[in-house]
């Protein structure tokens, strides 16, 4: 039942799978302070996970207007990875990093279905 289970158990499950390098979420209240992190990660590269844990902040205050407009998700490419952001709300956000050649769709399914646990999660 997902109603007892936490946020971060959700990610331990997201980050079994195995395209899926790391995963994040977050949530910021509007002074840019961190409310909600949960991580998991197996990604090798250390220097860029904590590059993009750093950067969350920043797009945030980028996304949150762009959600105003329909924003759900937002992709990028760093050399051999792609950071997949899947908003659940103008400032809360599921984040993944896969390799640049992973099957997208599989990953996509399986972010919304960990977005649809945490959002009960959330309300209960």
């Amino acid at each position: 039942m997902v109603s007892k289970m936490t946020i971060k158990e959700i990610l331990n499950d997201l980050i079994k799978i195995e395209d899926i390098e790391a995963c994040l979420f977050e949530m910021y209240i509007p002074t840019g302070r961190k409310i909600i992190s949960s991580e998991g990660i197996k990604l090798k590269n250390l220097a860029l996970w904590e590059l993009i844990k750093g950067l969350t902040g920043d797009l945030f205050s980028i996304s949150k207007e762009l959600y105003a407009h329909g924003l759900t998700k937002s992709y990028f490419e760093l050399k051999e990875h792609e950071v997949i952001m899947s908003f659940l709300g103008p400032t809360t956000a599921l984040i993944v990093v896969i390799p640049s050649l992973a099957n997208r769709g599989l990953i996509e399914v399986e972010m919304e279905n960990a977005k649809r646990m945490i959002l009960e999660v959330m309300e209960a």
